[in-house]
């Protein structure tokens, strides 16, 4: 009995430690990482790459996608989007982790942000 214990002990330890390990592999999806991914309007010539709160994003054509290894803020997903606006240009798509902008939701975003761009020529 006292065996069965002993082995049901480490194997609980080996797998607390192997789900450790997999949380700290640089690019997973951990708890507090930022994945973001934007459609342009209008597809760049050629690739840009930008940080914008915090993360880093990398726009080829009308694609583009952010990432960093820690969210920074809690700003909600209209607000990022307004910032990856403000920096790129107007965007048909955003999604931010499982959270994808409505069209409504786009509109605000697009119309708030191009006010900032435009209030600051």
């Amino acid at each position: 009995m006292q065996n069965f214990r002993c082995v049901s002990a480490i194997a609980a330890m080996a797998v607390f430690a192997a789900g450790s390990a997999f949380a700290q592999v640089p690019g997973s999806k951990g708890p507090g990482s930022f994945r973001g991914e934007a459609r342009l309007v209008t597809p760049t010539a050629v690739p840009v790459e930008q940080t914008i709160g915090g993360a880093a994003w990398r726009c080829d054509g009308d694609q583009c996608q952010g990432a960093a290894a820690r969210k920074g803020n809690l700003d909600g997903v209209v607000r990022e989007c307004k910032k990856v606006v403000a920096a790129i240009g107007p965007v048909a798509s955003y999604r931010s982790g499982a959270r994808e902008l409505s069209d409504g939701q786009l509109r605000a975003c697009n119309k708030a942000a191009i006010q900032m761009q435009t209030a600051r020529n």
